[in-house]
């Protein structure tokens, strides 16, 4: 396999300096004479020469690259923030580099330490851990940023994302309402502020008055297919089920569709996060409405204001709404 060029053999193949060279590419050029410029040129398109971004990022301690760690990019939801971060990225002249912490905090650290080589703008966590590194890099630099999961106590960083709390009262307090009854939370894991929240807030919303058997599991369809199955093998009782996230609804939904289940007749569900996705194969899913292409702008603002990236207690909270249709 053939090598990339260099910023010597554009050098070569113009007959001029490597210092000129490196000159014409920063944009250095008031010295140069015109005749020059255009061999650099001509050579650098000749032999598909490109500047190294990570030379650069050495040269001037950053780079005009964000970093954003995912905790599942096969996630719908979650892949629909990256897109819009990478869109508003866009029109601020920085690329993303998506990268998938799979839930392990080993990984995210590496990751992390892949981030800091790059000399990243910014690191943009989605769904971050509480990991020794993590806590060490927010103590020494302030370009990271913390989405849908905010950051574990003691660590002082920018936010972005909804009430989660807000957002699950507002589900037990519509269970309430449509007087729904056997009401049960299937919810992401405790140790995560964003999952104990928004269970939380449900249970607060649904109130004293009904009791809400409750199951922890991962933010998967797997993880919902293997608790739906558990909670509907008892078929006596028509169950109201919230989901921690759309993921889990529909696991939750399969089961139910094994056991030959009508929706909402035999079993209630309501998801969180409604992705794009909904509307094309899952238009019966009744879920908390994220806007996930509204995370792209507020997050791009954040790293390219100045005044925004340094307040470093600065929250953007995001609207959500129900959005109601068959399931429940």
């Amino acid at each position: 396999m053939a090598k990339p060029p260099t910023i010597r053999d554009v050098a070569r193949l113009s007959g001029v300096s490597t210092a000129t060279v490196s000159r014409f590419f920063t944009g250095k050029t008031s010295a140069i004479a015109p005749e020059t410029l255009e061999s650099v040129r001509s050579a650098a398109e000749e032999l598909g020469y490109t500047p190294s971004e990570i030379g650069r990022s050495l040269r001037l301690a950053n780079s005009r690259v964000v970093v954003m760690l995912v905790p599942d990019a096969t996630n719908l939801f979650t892949a629909d923030v990256a897109a819009s971060v990478e869109n508003a990225l866009k029109g601020i002249g920085l690329s993303l580099v998506l990268a998938n912490t799979a839930e392990n905090p080993e990984k995210q650290d590496r990751l992390l330490a892949d981030a800091q080589g790059l000399r990243a703008r910014a690191i943009v966590l989605q769904g971050a851990m509480d990991t020794p590194r993590l806590r060490e890099m927010a103590e020494r630099q302030n370009n990271l940023i913390f989405v849908n999961r905010r950051p574990a106590p003691g660590i002082v960083a920018p936010y972005v994302g909804i009430d989660n709390f807000a957002a699950g009262f507002a589900v037990g307090r519509y269970f309430i309402e449509q007087g729904y009854e056997n009401c049960v939370a299937i919810h992401g894991p405790r140790h995560y502020p964003g999952s104990s929240r928004r269970l939380e807030g449900f249970l607060a919303g649904a109130g004293e008055m009904r009791q809400v058997l409750q199951f922890e599991c991962a933010f998967t369809m797997e993880a919902g297919y293997q608790r739906g199955s558990l909670l509907l093998a008892d078929r006596s009782r028509r169950y109201a089920v919230f989901c921690a996230n759309d993921m889990i609804a529909y696991g939750v939904y399969r089961a139910a569709m094994e056991k030959n289940m009508r929706i909402p007749d035999d079993l209630i569900i309501f998801g969180f996060d409604d992705n794009r996705v909904n509307e094309w194969l899952a238009p019966w899913l009744t879920t908390v409405k994220v806007p996930a292409f509204d995370f792209g702008p507020a997050i791009a603002e954040l790293i390219n204001e100045p005044h925004a990236a340094n307040d470093h207690n600065r929250n953007v909270i995001l609207p959500f709404s129900l959005t109601i249709r068959q399931s429940a």
